[in-house]
């Protein structure tokens, strides 16, 4: 394929409800099978049409608040409790497999000779980031107001309304600043492989004085991270997947309208007059704006099963520098 022809490269981001049922705070095993291959067979006509470099990455929103949540429930029969870097690894470990599994098993159906690999991803952040003082990142499930504030005063929690679903507890959320194992998705692309990485935003870790890497607790943004890293390797378009199909103006009110196209300078514009929501639909705004100003060609910011119809430009949010 010369380079006049060569389809554009793709870092495709799923939002943690991706293998999650909305409203389902115990998922069967292979409930998130079936949900993960709903959207893996949306990624493999991709390569059929001819996208070869591609990167995965997704959210673990509500499954790194299950797991931190079975830390508190078993706090008196299990002494050794897991910090909340360690529970992001988990995360990463059992989505990138069932995504792997999925994807591969989906591939060889198809008759395509395609594999792929997961990364666990390790990302720095500043210990001295204010975000650590300010919880905005929204993890686990949706609490009524009743079961929140009882939470609150149980457990000290700072919960917070999210998206008109219910209440989810929040955590800090700082910037990523740099992706450790970035060279390795880079040669991973230039081999032909499909990576899968930089699972709920990359377990966050500082650099100390000796040049050593230490977990810390938080849970990065994955858009954030995801921008950074198709930034870093030169990636073409970032598509951030999402459960809305448009970014909206005045969400949630009844004022509210779909953006179907924009340019990075209109995006920043409406994120400085306050248009998106904290810990929601900002984040992934701040995560375009940065792509495109670091030499990315397009973002799109669509819902969850319009991958296919999104790439040809057919739906979701397109925003171009």
């Amino acid at each position: 394929m010369n380079a006049i022809s060569r389809k554009p490269s793709l870092l495709i981001a799923f939002g943690g409800n991706a293998l999650n049922i909305p409203g389902n705070h115990k998922p069967l095993q292979k409930e998130e099978f079936l949900i993960a291959r709903k959207s893996m067979e949306q990624v493999v006509p991709l390569l059929q049409q001819g996208f070869e470099k591609i990167i995965l990455t997704h959210g673990n929103g509500p499954q790194v608040g299950q797991i931190f949540l079975q830390q508190e429930l078993t706090i008196h029969e299990i002494k050794r409790q897991v910090t909340l870097d360690v529970c992001v690894a988990d995360s990463q470990g059992r989505i990138g497999y069932i995504l792997q599994n999925v994807f591969d098993n989906v591939c060889r159906e198809n008759g395509i000779d395609q594999r792929c690999i997961s990364v666990i991803t390790q990302v720095v952040v500043d210990p001295n980031d204010p975000a650590f003082d300010n919880p905005t990142k929204p993890i686990g499930v949706f609490y009524s107001e009743e079961e929140a504030r009882f939470l609150e005063q149980e457990r000290g929690w700072v919960l917070k309304e999210d998206a008109g679903r219910g209440s989810r507890r929040l955590i800090p959320s700082p910037q990523p600043l740099e992706i450790v194992e970035q060279d390795l998705f880079h040669r991973l692309l230039e081999m032909g492989i499909i990576a899968i990485g930089a699972g709920g935003g990359g377990v966050p870790v500082v650099r100390k004085p000796d040049g050593n890497l230490e977990g810390i607790e938080a849970v990065i943004d994955k858009d954030r991270t995801s921008a950074l890293l198709g930034a870093g390797i030169g990636i073409d378009i970032l598509l951030i997947l999402t459960q809305v199909e448009n970014v909206y103006r005045n969400f949630n009110t009844p004022e509210q309208q779909p953006i179907e196209k924009a340019t990075c300078s209109e995006m920043e514009t409406l994120l400085n007059e306050g248009h998106f929501a904290e810990g929601s639909m900002k984040p992934k705004v701040e995560a375009a704006v940065y792509f495109l100003k670091h030499g990315g060609k397009r973002v799109i910011i669509a819902h969850l099963n319009d991958l296919q119809r999104a790439v040809e430009e057919k739906a979701g949010t397109q925003i171009i520098p």
